[in-house]
């Protein structure tokens, strides 16, 4: 490459897959590891216990958080960067730092918490499992932005399946919940360096610009971060509230049926990550007719994946619950019907997100994501206590509802822009 082009254009181009091709591989790659994370929680109800489940749940809520934040969306400012603006190795620089602050952060925070032993060592070994996962994301972001989700997906299968096999041995060998998660890390180890760093880097430019390259990327990243952060609260704080007022037999078994929304939020993810390069791209063009044409079909998708789960849930809800968990589960019917009816208007708020990110508006969607974890915080602390697990329903369902409005808004002022 010449000396003006520090960054450079990847030496090997790899060239794209259609569209469809894209999102039927991301769907099945968000399936299977969807489906992973529903089989440790059923795996956790089945070898274990309700209390057990509750701890689980408690560590992912706990870590999850400070997970984001570190986060920052890299992939996304690195699938949308079509400039080659900075270097992968910039990004991966600013990833491995976030990332060890991360953890850093998570175990101060478990320590000074007050939870048993156990619960503090699992919550740990969550920050690092996360960590480790964002990492992956990176490449992730590289893959993307070559349209090539099909790698991204076959990462996805394999870690998603290493994430079942192999804490659920240490689950059945111990019937200790810190063993599983920390083979969960092993698994996810095994999958950064095997897969997703040689096929992520494969005819990358992996020149380095240095710190103020670095920066740049964190400042534009910060943001996002900051929203991510505010999106795993608002998903976290009924679990809170939960814990605090119910006990964390009752949070199992929250976590248990929000299970089945959090496996329809997967897909919505692969669909709005498989069209966001193309979104982008549209975006970038200030073609406003293709960028409207395909958010509004994005959206029309996610409403109906939200109708069909909470169809779903009215009709054969029992019996999903006692399959995927125990018999008793099925005593949790009505909530699983509002959860999953709240899911109708999460899924749309999480596409939202998607065309607002793939627009570049990073910077509006703090305030916005803050409303909404305030709604969502507000809602829990008042209705978990006095109607009990349906509260948290409700927190999610006007949550999810400020977010709509707020997304909307941004995205018309963006519009308005182009």
């Amino acid at each position: 490459m010449g000396a003006q082009d520090p960054i450079g254009v990847a030496a090997l181009e790899i060239a794209p897959v259609s569209l469809r091709t894209n999102f039927a591989w991301t769907i099945a790659g968000n399936l299977v590891y969807g489906a992973s994370q529903w089989a440790m929680l059923s795996l956790i109800a089945k070898l274990g216990n309700s209390e057990i489940l509750g701890q689980y749940a408690l560590a992912v809520a706990v870590a999850s958080p400070v997970a984001m934040l570190s986060h920052l969306n890299l992939r996304a400012v690195l699938a949308t960067d079509m400039e080659r603006r900075h270097s992968f190795h910039d990004y991966l620089a600013v990833r491995l730092a976030t990332a060890a602050a991360a953890l850093i952060a998570t175990a101060a925070i478990a320590l000074v918490s007050g939870y048993p032993r156990p619960v503090i060592a699992a919550i740990v070994l969550m920050g690092v499992c996360l960590g480790l996962e964002n990492v992956s994301d990176t490449y992730y972001g590289l893959m993307q932005r070559r349209e090539r989700m099909d790698e991204i997906a076959r990462s996805m299968i394999a870690r998603g399946a290493l994430s079942v096999v192999v804490p659920g041995v240490a689950l059945w060998l111990t019937h200790n919940l810190v063993p599983a998660i920390a083979a969960l890390a092993l698994a996810r180890i095994a999958v950064l360096l095997v897969y997703d760093r040689p096929r992520g880097s494969a005819g990358e430019n992996l020149g380095c610009i240095g710190f103020r390259s670095q920066l740049a990327i964190f400042r534009t990243a910060l943001p996002l971060g900051v929203v991510l952060m505010l999106v795993s609260l608002t998903a976290n704080v009924p679990r809170y509230a939960i814990e605090r007022y119910q006990g964390t037999r009752e949070l199992g078994a929250f976590a248990a049926v929000a299970s089945f929304l959090a496996a329809g939020a997967a897909v919505v993810g692969a669909l709005g990550q498989s069209a966001l390069p193309r979104l982008a791209r549209h975006f970038s063009e200030r073609d406003v007719k293709r960028f409207r044409e395909l958010a509004l079909r994005l959206i029309a998708l996610s409403l109906a994946l939200g109708a069909a789960g909470a169809l779903a849930a009215a009709l054969l809800g029992r019996w999903i619950l006692s399959l995927a968990y125990r018999p008793e589960y099925a005593l949790y019917h009505g909530l699983f019907v509002a959860v999953m009816g709240a899911g109708v208007l999460r899924y749309a708020a999480i596409m939202l997100g998607f065309v607002l990110t793939s627009a570049r508006s990073f910077k509006p969607q703090m305030p916005l994501l803050a409303a909404v974890t305030a709604t969502s915080a507000l809602a829990s602390w008042l209705l978990v206590p006095t109607i009990g697990l349906g509260g948290a329903a409700v927190a999610i369902a006007l949550a999810a509802c400020v977010q709509i409005a707020g997304a909307a808004l941004i995205l018309r002022r963006a519009m308005s822009r182009v």
